[in-house]
């Protein structure tokens, strides 16, 4: 086969230098549907475009396409990329396979020696200089990768003899002399990731759909837990060697948590009331057990490396030298945190400092669990046994770690209410303004719904009142109330939206989005810490929503600057999430605390119960706390062993997965930079 290249110089005005954070590299992947959008770049109706060309391509000239996005190629070459990724995604000798990575400003393309297309060499340069690259240069990803359906079933127009007289064909468009600007105007999608796909064999055919449903569950509680270990893992070796010297561990976790969550935001949308048929069920719940797969696999490759970085046996001295500091300092925190609980519990109503009602409890059981740990990691070191203190020096660190977070939560929630108190009169003012404006509008004859609205609101000031009343002995909510008036403001500002122009509404929501900022803020903040603490009582429920409502934080976020219309809509979004995550989370631990098991069908299903007692419990560490907050995992009912000593933390190890497709001659395609 004759190989053919050329460049293509793409010309950039004003050429600079990029400067600021790193993609976050992709490595070859099983690529998961037709439409693949790793990258994030492709709003709902932009996934839909990709998905009608890549279906009209296969129905109209037989050709199956598949499209993936990911943010780099992760330093590899691009048809080696490409090559491996069709490789592990087990396409079919007809496939046809597009890579975009966006941040390196590169596409890649395969089409496999027995597509049925008849399509010359320059057919494709013509399409590809035209319609394709034009559309990727200007950060146009769906119109790009429609482009490239189109122009393959354009050049095929009479059928016929497959893709014989294509070689390798490729584009390399050299930016500015080697420097250039890249200004990403990402599109985020508001809403969970629609699965429309073509059909595709079922790798689970045969395990009914409620199985299916308990296996991908399963494996995110998993996958979650080994996230959390390993960062608590990754914490201490950064502190005992430096950031150098875990860079390849965080890379690897930082590139599993991104598919742990994508497969939250897949469990979102399969718990929310927009029901998905058997067959896209079936396929969500696929696509859930390969990320989470995927993500487990990478933390597992890295357990031997990070086993022998820490290499407790042989560092359990200095690791436990390590812990004494901090436990001594965290005795020297508790008399402060103590003073500052009294004083949130002398200010403010029982439901607003919930979520930290029982943290000092919690963290000095913590503390005193850790420090036996330490005492029984010591007596294993002086029998000469340093193995028996590798299970005691983990479950040390990890409790001095939950101790801390219990304290800072506390502190962190006294910052929020004290926040809240000082945005309530601008809050009651904002209110108070569009009431006027509604009434006035009502008065003047307009008759487009704004009267309930109005009722609504009135209604709002009220309970607000209420929330921040001290009559009677009662104490100020003033989340309550804060909530209470942003959520009266959202519906009048909807009501008066039709009456505004866009200016005057981005004006309004900007003012808007400081206090649901807030408040989101400090929900995700308080049901995450909550969670966090207390995660061996959770269940998928919980988790699932505060990967949500973390997320729609992030985008709002992202979007504050440039879209405060939106921004507001996905900070709205992250509060009730967490809200939600908050209650769900508060609801299993209620449950487990009283003996019946995880409430949410929490890490291993439901085994521990209410079997452990509370501080008294027997001789030894605080079982019961080191239970609930996930330091132990094990078997119900006797304090079960401690959780597993690698990078990653579930102790498993995948086999290697099968061959794919064949992977011998007849590559036809290329790449190319944008």
């Amino acid at each position: 086969m004759v190989l053919r290249r050329f460049s293509v110089v793409l010309a950039v005005a004003g050429a600079v230098v990029l400067t600021g954070p790193a993609a976050l590299a992709e490595p070859p992947v099983d690529v998961v549907g037709q439409v693949d959008d790793r990258a994030d770049v492709l709003s709902d109706s932009e996934q839909s475009d990709v998905e009608d060309a890549v279906a009209t391509l296969q129905s109209d000239d037989g050709v199956e396409m598949v499209v993936v996005f990911v943010e780099s190629f992760d330093g590899i070459d691009p048809d080696d990329w490409v090559d491996a990724t069709a490789v592990q995604s087990n396409l079919e000798s007809s496939d046809v396979l597009l890579a975009v990575a966006v941040d390196d400003r590169a596409y890649s393309y395969v089409i496999g020696p027995d597509a049925d297309a008849d399509i010359t060499t320059e057919e494709v340069d013509d399409f590809l200089a035209d319609d394709v690259e034009p559309q990727f240069t200007d950060e146009n990803w769906a119109a790009g990768a429609v482009a490239f359906a189109e122009g393959l079933g354009n050049a095929t127009g009479g059928g016929g003899g497959g893709l014989g007289t294509v070689a390798v064909v490729g584009s390399l468009a050299v930016l500015g002399g080697g420097a250039y600007l890249v200004v990403r105007s990402r599109r985020r999608r508001s809403a969970a990731p629609d699965v429309k796909r073509l059909e595709k064999p079922d790798p689970h055919a045969g395990v009914p759909t409620d199985a299916l449903q308990g296996q991908a569950s399963s494996a995110l509680l998993e996958l979650d837990e080994a996230v959390k270990s390993s960062q608590l893992d990754l914490d201490f070796a950064r502190l005992q060697y430096g950031e150098d010297a875990v860079t390849g561990f965080t890379e690897a976790l930082a590139q599993s948590r991104q598919e742990l969550t994508r497969a939250f935001t897949l469990r979102q949308q399969l718990d929310d009331e927009i029901p998905e048929d058997e067959p896209t069920t079936r396929a969500m719940l696929t696509e859930m057990l390969q990320l989470t797969s995927a993500a487990d696999a990478r933390l597992d490759a890295q357990a031997d490396a990070f086993d022998q970085l820490r290499d407790l046996e042989k560092n359990a001295p200095q690791a436990l030298e390590a812990l004494a500091p901090r436990i001594t300092a965290l005795h020297g925190r508790l008399p402060a945190d103590e003073q500052r609980m009294g004083e949130l519990q002398r200010r403010y109503a029982p439901a607003a400092i919930a979520p930290v009602a029982d943290n000092l409890e919690q963290a000095r059981a913590r503390l005193a669990a850790a420090e036996q740990e330490v005492t029984e990691a010591r007596t294993g070191l002086d029998a000469g046994k340093p193995g028996d203190a590798v299970g005691d020096i983990r479950a040390a660190e990890d409790a001095v770690v939950q101790t801390g977070q219990l304290l800072d939560a506390i502190g962190r929630l006294a910052t929020d209410l004290e926040a809240a108190v000082q945005r309530i009169p601008a809050a009651r003012a904002d209110t108070e303004q569009d009431l006027a404006e509604a009434r006035a509008l009502v008065a003047s004859g307009d008759r487009s719904g704004l009267q309930p609205q109005i009722a609504r609101a009135e209604a709002a000031i009220v309970a607000a009142d209420e929330a921040m009343a001290t009559t009677g002995g009662a104490l100020p909510d003033p989340f309550t109330a804060l909530r209470r008036l942003e959520e009266a403001d959202i519906a009048l500002e909807q009501a008066l939206g039709v009456a505004r122009d866009a200016q005057t509404r981005a004006r309004r929501a900007a003012a808007a989005l400081d206090q649901a900022l807030l408040n989101a803020r400090s929900t995700v903040a308080a049901a995450g810490d909550f969670i966090a603490t207390r995660r061996g009582a959770v269940g998928a429920e919980a988790r699932t929503r505060l990967a949500e409502a973390e997320r729609h934080l992030s985008a709002a976020s992202g979007l504050a600057a440039t879209d405060p219309v939106s921004a507001l809509q996905e900070a709205q979004q992250a509060d009730a999430l967490a809200g939600q995550a908050l209650q769900r989370a508060q609801s299993d631990v209620s449950g487990w605390n009283s003996g019946g098991g995880y409430g949410g069908g929490g890490y291993g299903g439901g085994g521990y119960g209410g079997g452990f007692a509370g501080p008294g419990y027997g001789r030894g560490p605080d079982i019961g706390s080191l239970v609930l907050g996930g330091i132990l995992f094990g078997g119900g009912g006797g304090g079960g062993g401690y959780r597993g000593g690698s990078f990653g933390g579930s102790g498993r190890r995948h086999g290697g997965g099968g061959g794919g497709g064949g992977g011998g001659g007849g590559r036809r395609g290329g790449s190319g930079r944008f």
